[in-house]
C-alpha cells in the first residue's frame, strides 16, 4: 500500500467518474488491507472526502455477508457477531481501532497537558485505557449485532460502516491538525461543501438502508451518531487543540459504536 505521504503535484478536485474512481481506489487502499495498484496517489482526502461513505459502505458490505453467511446456516448470534466484527477489523487493519486505543490513552489520564497527552498518544505501546477502550468497542459491538438476523445485521453493518467513515470529515473542517507532519495534517483542509456533501451522503445510505427496518430507526440511528462524532471531536479538540490521525479514528469508531446501539435498541426482535 501507498504511503499517503507520497503525492504527486496537487490534481484539485476530480474531474471525471474515471477520476472519482480513482480517487475511491486510493482511499480504499489506504483505509482497507486490499492491495490496489494506485501508483502514488493524486488527491489529498480533503479533496475526495464523498468516497468516504463508499469506502465504508463496502466494508460494511464484507463484514455483513460473513454475518449473514453464519447466520444463514444457523450460527448463533453471538458467533456471527465476533467472526463480523473481527472481518471488519482484518480489512481495515485495525487502523480505527489503533486510534481509538491511542486516543483512549492519552485522553484518560486526569489533569495533564496536552503535549503529554499527545506524548502518549504516539507511544505504540498500549496502555490501560487503550486496552479498555478496545475491549469495550468489542464487546458492545459483538453484543448489539448478536440479535439481529442475517438480513437485518447486513444493512446495519453496511449503514453503519458508511456513516462512521462521512463523519470523519467533520473534524477535518471544525479543527486545525495538532502536528504539521501526522495523517491529519497530510488530510489537507477541506470545503464546507463537500463535508456536508460527504455526511449528507452518509446519512442518506443509512436511512435508506434501515428504512425498511423503521422510520425511526432510519432517522434516529445516523443523527445519534452525527451527535456522537460531533461531540466527541469537540471534547477531543478542546483537551488537545486539534484533531490527529488518532483522533479521526477514535470519532469513527465512536460514531459506529452508538450507531449499533440505536439500531439494536430500536429495530424490533
Amino acid at each position: 500500500m501507498t504511503s499517503p505521504n507520497e503525492f504527486e503535484a496537487p490534481h484539485g478536485r476530480p474531474s471525471s467518474f474515471d477520476e472519482w474512481l480513482q480517487a475511491f481506489r486510493e482511499q480504499a487502499s489506504f483505509f482497507t488491507g486490499l492491495k490496489l495498484d494506485v501508483g502514488i496517489p493524486r488527491w489529498q482526502l480533503a479533496d475526495v472526502l464523498p468516497v468516504l461513505p463508499f469506502v465504508g459502505a463496502g466494508v460494511g458490505l464484507a463484514a455483513g455477508l460473513v454475518f449473514a453467511v453464519v447466520r444463514g446456516v444457523s450460527g448463533p448470534g453471538w458467533l456471527a457477531a465476533v467472526l463480523a466484527v473481527g472481518a471488519a477489523v482484518l480489512i481495515t487493519r485495525a487502523l480505527h481501532e489503533d486510534g481509538l486505543a491511542d486516543t483512549a490513552d492519552g485522553m484518560g489520564p486526569h489533569g495533564i497537558e496536552p503535549s503529554r497527552r499527545l506524548e502518549i498518544m504516539r507511544d505504540s505501546r498500549n496502555g490501560t485505557f487503550g486496552v479498555l477502550a478496545l475491549a469495550f468497542s468489542v464487546l458492545v459491538k459483538v453484543a448489539c449485532l448478536a440479535q439481529f438476523g442475517g438480513a437485518t445485521g447486513l444493512v446495519v453493518l453496511i449503514a453503519a460502516h458508511a456513516l462512521s467513515r462521512a463523519v470523519i470529515a467533520y473534524p477535518l473542517l471544525a479543527f486545525s491538525p495538532v502536528h504539521s507532519d501526522g495523517l491529519g495534517a497530510r488530510a489537507g483542509k477541506p470545503t464546507d461543501n463537500d463535508v456536508w456533501l460527504t455526511v449528507g451522503i452518509g446519512v442518506l445510505l443509512a436511512f435508506l438502508l434501515l428504512l425498511g427496518k423503521g422510520f425511526f430507526v432510519a432517522l434516529l440511528a445516523p443523527l445519534a451518531a452525527i451527535a456522537a462524532a460531533w461531540g466527541a471531536s469537540h471534547w477531543i479538540a478542546k483537551r488537545l487543540g486539534g484533531y490527529t490521525g488518532d483522533t479521526l479514528g477514535a470519532v469513527q469508531q465512536k460514531a459506529e459504536i452508538v450507531f449499533l446501539v440505536v439500531a439494536a435498541l430500536l429495530i424490533a426482535r
